[in-house]
């Protein structure tokens, strides 16, 4: 027994020395396993090629990753930020109010009883003499003279510094759309239209233009005033009433442009008074960058829109139907904006500016706008009284297709309430959507007239986008 297991533990032995035997080539003895010991200086060296190959490799691919991202950082910083507005820097723009005249100051019972002594003294006739005799000298001199062509030219060249400090702000936006021809063979429609460079934020130009060669486009391109090109996105439109606002990324511009670049400011377009000089600039007469010079004819206030009502402003300029641009006061401010339906003869109509606040600034801030599809007018207290119809807003129509109209109302209701939100104005309609986003759904409260008089009824609109 015990030689047994001597033997099987002489077996592997036996085994293992025959594997790490070889045979001698020559065949005439058997070797072990031949092994090289390689040298410490051939090791070395070894590795420092390994670390060469490593540092030039690391180069190389750092080189190419930093081409790659300055090539991919304007169209990076224009995806998110289109999508992403930094927190507290929100566009605000606020709102225009009719200036009213102070009540006149009248006199209290003590002051107008009190006697002549004691109250202000009037001036005497000595005092306001010198007053009238430089007033009359004033308007004689006003009248005798003689106007002559170098006056024609000043005023003239005054008009035009207004226009040319204007001109360094107004862009034009150029937008490329794929289609197909009638063979379908793939082709790009152009469509271009003026633009202002309304605000300049620590990361964006915004740039206000018309919508009506915005929709479906496929590539955007904006061209400052002195020609430089740079890419651009539509931020946010209003097709209803036809203005959009682009964003161009400030670190696409080079920084000698924009030293040329000055942003044209909104201004108010509630003081427009019929007879005030205005330059149209933009593109009135096809051209952009072409401006023309006339006055206000006419200011219409109350006019209904879809879901708010504006002041229209009219001028003696003639424009085609293609023309784009704005209405500018001698300050150098936009209070009014050419859009489609206001242009093409010979009494250019405009939208005022200060109606359209509200509008630019959620466009600004990417948010689009929320659509209720009513024209409608004030019923006051005094309509009310006289023609026995409830307080609120007189539905003229309700628009075809439109949230309201798919919803129930009818041309004739009378809407009273949105939500808990009693409703007296189309004003007061514009700012309850203000708050409001697509496809969010609110209860209109509406009178309706049938053969008993008003009745009350309730409808579940949910809200498109405009």
């Amino acid at each position: 027994m015990a030689d047994l297991e001597n033997k099987s533990r002489e077996e592997p032995d036996k085994k293992t020395q025959e594997g790490l035997e070889q045979e001698d080539p020559s065949g005439s003895e058997r070797v072990f396993v031949r092994e090289r010991i390689l040298d410490r200086l051939e090791s070395r060296r070894r590795w420092v090629r390994r670390g060469i190959l490593l540092f030039v490799s690391a180069v190389f691919f750092g080189v190419v990753a930093c081409l790659v991202f300055v090539l991919l950082r304007p169209h990076m910083e224009e995806w998110f930020q289109k999508e992403e507005v930094p927190e507290g820097t929100a566009i605000h723009l606020p709102r225009d109010e009719e200036e009213t005249e102070p009540p006149e100051s009248t006199p209290s019972a003590e002051e107008s009883t009190a006697p002549p002594e004691e109250s202000e003294q009037l001036p005497s006739e000595t005092e306001t003499q010198p007053t009238e005799d430089i007033r009359d000298v004033v308007e004689s001199a006003v009248e005798s003279y003689q106007w002559n062509i170098t006056d024609y030219e000043n005023l003239y060249g005054a008009l035009g510094e207004i226009a040319s400090e204007v001109n360094k702000g107004i862009v034009t936006v150029t937008t490329r759309t794929p289609a197909t021809d009638l063979f379908d063979n793939p082709i790009e429609t152009e469509g271009k239209a003026s633009g202002a460079i309304w605000n300049i934020t620590s990361y964006e130009m915004l740039i206000l233009t018309g919508y009506r060669t915005q929709e479906g486009e496929a590539t955007v391109e904006v061209t400052f005033h002195n020609g430089t090109k740079a890419a651009a996105s539509v931020k946010s439109a209003d097709a209803r009433t036809g203005i959009a606002i682009v964003s161009v990324p400030l670190a696409s511009v080079d920084d000698s442009v924009r030293e040329q670049i000055r942003p044209v400011p909104l201004g108010n377009s509630i003081e427009a008074r019929m007879g005030q000089p205005v330059i149209l600039a933009g593109s009135p007469k096809d051209f952009v960058g072409s401006v023309a010079y006339g006055m206000i004819t006419y200011v219409r206030s109350g006019v209904q829109r879809e879901d708010m009502d504006v002041r229209m402003i009219y001028t003696d300029v003639p424009t085609s139907s293609q023309a784009t641009g704005f209405v500018v006061n001698m300050k150098g401010q936009i209070i009014g904006m050419l859009t489609a339906g206001t242009t093409g003869s010979s009494a250019t109509g405009a939208l005022g500016i200060s109606d359209l606040k509200s509008s630019i600034e959620r466009l600004s801030n990417g948010s689009v706008l929320a659509y209720l599809g009513i024209i409608g007018q004030d019923v006051t207290e005094e309509i009310s009284e006289s023609r026995q119809i409830p307080r609120g807003v007189y539905v003229s129509e309700a628009v075809l297709e439109g949230p309201a109209y798919n919803a129930g109302l009818q041309s004739g209701d009378v809407l009273v309430a949105l939500d808990d939100m009693e409703i007296l104005s189309v004003n007061m309609v514009e700012g309850f959507l203000e708050g409001k986003l697509p496809e969010e759904a609110v209860t209109a409260h509406i009178e309706r007239l049938g053969r008993d008089g008003y009745t009350a009824m309730e409808f579940t609109v949910i809200l498109g986008g405009r």
